[in-house]
């Protein structure tokens, strides 16, 4: 994955693990997100799309990180 978001403040997905272990976004996901930047909606996710997430960005991680 390469390319930068059209929203200078929006971090890229892939990069999200060197900020956060994904897998305390769990909680978050779960309450909803309401913050990041003025352009991001605010949503909250269903108990089962939460492990769908953070599995996926757990697949962003280099191999030697998993």
């Amino acid at each position: 994955m390469t390319g930068e978001s059209p929203n200078d403040k929006a971090p890229p997905f892939r990069t999200l693990h060197l900020k956060y272990p994904v897998e305390n976004l769990e909680e978050a996901l779960a309450e909803g997100i309401s913050t990041g930047h003025g352009d991001m909606p605010e949503f909250k996710l269903h108990p089962a799309q939460i492990g769908e997430v953070i599995a996926y960005l757990k697949s962003l991680e280099p191999a030697a990180a998993r």
